[in-house]
């Protein structure tokens, strides 16, 4: 009667260890088929202040051509700007737009990736393997060169915020998006005007989004 529970127990323990080894490759069989099939998410880069992606393969695989829009303005925030400087800042929002533009296509072109990189002048065609780039100024802050003076340690500092995302120009599925702001240095300490910093700061969010890019390129 021992020898038989023992073998009972024996064969239990056999058959528990043989469930649990399959359950572990099914379990392991399918990691490896996410990984290959690449349906996980690749990581975002952390280049910009807030990133969010989506692609599960690099654009490189799919995509020769980037369009770039020019950001627009429709629904921006206005801080530590009087109606005299909002004037002013609407005034110069064209070079603004061509800062970011022009500074991003050509960090791209410096990079070496995609065949093209063009900006946009109209609405852009539904092309296969091209990705289209477009976004939002979302605040322009002149900051306070008395707060700068008196507090220092970036206390007032004047800034330009955007918000955008890369799309799938054919589907129109959306495969990243993104938040920067620029201050700088200068935008954090220096007693220049708004009118000198903002050009400078579109050209770094262009500079940086062009690094964002090529992370997933």
């Amino acid at each position: 009667m021992r020898k038989l529970k023992h073998m009972f127990f024996l064969v239990l323990a056999v058959i528990t260890l043989v469930i649990t080894s399959c359950a572990g490759n099914n379990a392991q069989m399918g990691a490896d088929s996410a990984s290959l099939s690449g349906s996980k998410p690749l990581r975002a880069p952390d280049v910009l202040s807030k990133e969010n992606v989506f692609l599960t393969e690099r654009l490189s695989n799919n995509y020769d051509t980037l369009v770039i829009k020019k950001f627009s303005a429709d629904s921006v925030e206005y801080s530590n700007v009087n109606d005299e400087e909002k004037v002013s800042i609407t005034r110069f929002f064209p070079r603004l737009q061509d800062d970011v533009a022009e500074s991003l296509k050509i960090a791209l072109q410096q990079k070496g990736i995609f065949n093209n990189v063009n900006i946009a002048k109209g609405d852009v065609r539904p092309n296969e393997r091209t990705v289209i780039l477009e976004g939002n100024f979302t605040e322009f802050n002149a900051g306070n060169r008395a707060v700068k003076w008196l507090v220092g340690f970036g206390a007032g500092r004047a800034y330009i915020r955007v918000s955008g995302r890369l799309v799938d120009a054919a589907t129109g599925k959306e495969l990243a998006n993104f938040e920067e702001q620029a201050t700088g240095l200068a935008g954090a300490f220096s007693m220049e005007d708004f009118q000198t910093l903002f050009p400078r700061q579109a050209e770094t969010i262009g500079i940086n989004i062009a690094d964002f890019i090529a992370k997933l390129y």
